[in-house]
Parts: structure tokens; C-alpha cells; sequence
């Protein structure tokens, strides 16, 4: 469930309840503030009325887009050093640049506070359309720009909030088949190395966001199917340090596992690094799966068997759901989910 937002603590309303408040959609309520689409006045009518009242304020930086397009498309990823997003990025332009449409990407740092205010600056910017990845569950980031009556397309998500496309992973099936494998080569002590959690200790229950939750799942499904209850889920950041401290962490268990899924490659990499640096062998002492198959993956050494994911193509059907928005802003959010592949390398 989407986090919510309280001014002077009370709970925000959103564009959400206006809409069911009018009877009316989300697309028309931000036609309606915007008045960038012809909206009936009975509609407008009807839409301001229940903005009066819920008392609900429209965000500014929705009420100042105004103007002619700009051709630009925001893309805000959480770190830009990571392989993954240049590749996203690039699969947008592909379908972008014929259009005469560019993309201008942002790095969030993983933080809502930031990812939030690029929203809003990159509505004061004009942007025609914005896409947002990251592992999260607070969907009220967009609501500036469903507001503003902006394409939005969010990825790795398969419960959007109301008005927003979505381009996912199916990362249950991805973390099942991932587990799936270690369990064919004989391991039964399997660990996964998680996105942040929300809250709670360092190994616990599914307190993960995003897509690490849904592989999470796929992999409890997976041990449950195998009748193995015992499992160990580790939480830390999604970068090459976290998985590092992650492997560290299972290490120093009495029983460490004799194999570790990672949320994605930079996390394997990190994990594998550490077990090579303590003399363990890779796969003889611990087996390493990974998720997105970025380039590095197959260049460490050992190479990473991975869960490779169409980053490049999900690119393109994002971009082509922003243009598709953009030429017919009444057409209802879209869905497009992406399966994946497991390439066998030397790491199991």
C-alpha cells in the first residue's frame, strides 16, 4: 500500500479522492486544474466542487504547467552509477529520438524527499512526460504530475497508483526460477540478499519494497515448494557495499548458506568480492545469483550466473507509453510486464 502524506497532521487529500468525490477520472480532474484539455463545464463544475469539498490543494508546480511541449521526458533513476539505468535510459531514446523527443535523466539517490522535488522541478521545467524507477512504495511522488495532467510511467511496479503506467519484471517468477536453480544443483541452505527495508532488523521477515519484495516472494515460494522453511532474507542498500555488508552478515552466521540470491548483479558482484576476498570459493564454498545481467556480469570472474532482464526493451515500451499518453492523454494507464531468463555462468 502506498504511503500516506499529512499536512498539520492530518491526512492530504489527493487527486485520487476528487476524482471519486466527482465521479469523474483522475485524467479529467488534471484537465480540469491544468486546462490543457477542453473539460465540459458541468465536469469543471462538478470537479471544483468536490475540491471545495474535500479542501483539497493542488500541488503549484501542477497549477503553473502551462505552455507549449518542450520534447523532453524526465527519467529519475535512484543511482545513475548503476549499469541498469544507462541501459533503460538508452532503450527510451531509441523510441524518443525519432520523435524529436529527448530524455533528460536525474539521480535521486534513492531518497522520496529528492525524488519528489525533481517531480516538481522537472514540471517547472515543462517536461511532457516523466518516468520513475526506483525501489519504493510511495507512489504520491507522481501525484504532482498526474495532476499536472503529465504522462507518467513508473517502472517495476505492478500495483501503480491511480493515472500511472507501469513497465515491471515478473520478478516472483524471476526470484522462484533463481531459487529454483540453486535447488537443482543441490543446495538447500539458501540465503537472499535484499533492497532496504523498511524496518525491522537486519535479517527479518518481508519488510522489502518494490521489485527486492516480489523476489523475495518468488523465492519463499520456491523454498516452500521444496519443503525448506528455513530462510534467511538480508536487508542493505542495492549497491556493490550492501551486498558486501550482506555476505558478511550471512558469513557470520554458525551456519552460513551454501548459496545467496542478490536483488541484483551490483549486490552479487559486492557479496562475490567479499567471499573471494576471505578465501571462500565461488561456487564451491557459496553459490552467487544475480538479477538484470548488466555487462559486468559477465566479465568478473567467476562470470555471475544472472536473471537477465530486457532493461533495454523495457526502455522502449516506456517511452512508447509516454508517447502514446502524450498523443491521447484520455487513453487509461498501461500495464506491460516483461518475463526473464536465467543465464548460467560459473558462479553455481
Amino acid at each position: 500500500m502506498a504511503a500516506r502524506r499529512f499536512v498539520d497532521g492530518k491526512q492530504r487529500v489527493r487527486i485520487v479522492d476528487v476524482a471519486a468525490r466527482a465521479g469523474v477520472s483522475i485524467t479529467t480532474v488534471s484537465h480540469a486544474l491544468s486546462g490543457r484539455r477542453p473539460v465540459s463545464e458541468a465536469t469543471r463544475e462538478r470537479v471544483q466542487r468536490a475540491i471545495e469539498e474535500l479542501s483539497y490543494r493542488p500541488n503549484e508546480a501542477a497549477r503553473s504547467l502551462r505552455g507549449q511541449p518542450t520534447t523532453t521526458v524526465a527519467v529519475i533513476v535512484p543511482d545513475i552509477t548503476n549499469p541498469f539505468y544507462p541501459q533503460l535510459a538508452r532503450g527510451m531514446q531509441d523510441v524518443l529520438s525519432p520523435k524529436g523527443y529527448q530524455a533528460l535523466i536525474c539521480s535521486s539517490d534513492a531518497e522520496p524527499v529528492s525524488r519528489r522535488e525533481i517531480v516538481e522541478q522537472m514540471l517547472a521545467r515543462r517536461v511532457d512526460g516523466i518516468c520513475i524507477s526506483g525501489y519504493y512504495d510511495d507512489h504520491t511522488d507522481a501525484e504532482p504530475a498526474v495532476e499536472a495532467g503529465v504522462p507518467v510511467v513508473l517502472f517495476g511496479h505492478r500495483a501503480p497508483y491511480p493515472g500511472i503506467s507501469t513497465v515491471t519484471t515478473d520478478d516472483i517468477g524471476a526470484g522462484r526460477l533463481a531459487t529454483e536453480h540453486l535447488l537443482s544443483r543441490g543446495h538447500e541452505r539458501i540465503a537472499f540478499i535484499s533492497g532496504p527495508s523498511i524496518s525491522g532488523p537486519s535479517i527479518s521477515g518481508p519488510s522489502d519494497v518494490g521489485p527486492p519484495a516480489d523476489r523475495v516472494a518468488g523465492y519463499r515460494a520456491a523454498l516452500e515448494s521444496a519443503g525448506i522453511a528455513d530462510e534467511l532474507v538480508v536487508h542493505g542498500p542495492v549497491s556493490r557495499e550492501g551486498g558486501a555488508a550482506g555476505m558478511r552478515q550471512l558469513l557470520a552466521l554458525d551456519h552460513p548458506p551454501q548459496a545467496v540470491v542478490c536483488t541484483n548483479d551490483f549486490v552479487a558482484i559486492g557479496a562475490m568480492q567479499e567471499a573471494l576476498d576471505r578465501g571462500l570459493d565461488v561456487p564451491g564454498d557459496v553459490a552467487l545469483v544475480g538479477f538484470d545481467d548488466i555487462d559486468a556480469a559477465a566479465l568478473v570472474r567467476p562470470a555471475l550466473t544472472t536473471m537477465a532482464v530486457a532493461i533495454r526493451r523495457q526502455g522502449q515500451a516506456a517511452a512508447q507509453l509516454i508517447l502514446d499518453r502524450i498523443a491521447n492523454p484520455d487513453q487509461p494507464p498501461q500495464a506491460t510486464l516483461f518475463g526473464t531468463d536465467l543465464v548460467q555462468r560459473q558462479s553455481t
